[in-house]
């Protein structure tokens, strides 16, 4: 029965996004060409920033769609696998150890990964046209320290299997 539905939501995503596209391609092409036709005749100046406003413009029904969209499948894909696994736990529950060490262990990587994180608010050129904060800075680098280990762990890991195989 999940298996139909998980298809079936498929097909209706993928019919979105095609949807999408298409009124994309119909509808923003032809705004852009005539945006782009009414600056013919203006001033250099003028046109920068008639050219921004119109590029800040174009396109937002398929960033937008596409936001919504993926926001969407992920919720839709967290929602299954939790509900595959409270199935799977409930039928047969010595099923659900191996998925609990796994949500366990990212678990505990994230934790790892957020004690390392440093709050300080990193100084780049342009760092003044964001608004950085202290939880948002340590946020990405806890995001970038849990990248490093599962990178390392995945190097270790493939290292390790090359290795066992001489030795067999």
């Amino acid at each position: 029965m999940l298996d139909k539905i998980v298809k079936i939501v498929g097909w209706v995503v993928i019919g979105a996004a095609a949807l999408i596209a298409i009124l994309f391609f119909v509808k923003d092409a032809s705004m852009l060409e005539e945006a782009l036709a009414t600056m013919t005749d203006m001033p250099a100046e003028m046109k920068i920033l008639e050219v921004e406003k119109t590029a800040d413009s174009w396109g937002a029904l398929v960033l937008n769609a596409s936001i919504v969209l993926f926001v969407l499948c992920a919720v839709l894909a967290v929602g299954f696998a939790i509900y595959k696994f409270v199935r799977d736990a409930i039928d047969n529950p010595k099923s659900a150890i191996k998925p609990a060490i796994a949500i366990g262990s990212i678990a505990l990587l994230v934790i790892i990964s957020y004690s390392l994180a440093s709050d300080a608010i990193p100084v780049f050129l342009g760092a003044d046209n964001f608004d950085i904060t202290a939880s948002i800075s340590k946020n990405v680098e806890t995001a970038i320290i849990g990248m490093y280990i599962l990178v390392g762990v995945t190097v270790v890991a493939l290292v390790y299997t090359e290795v066992s195989r001489i030795w067999r």
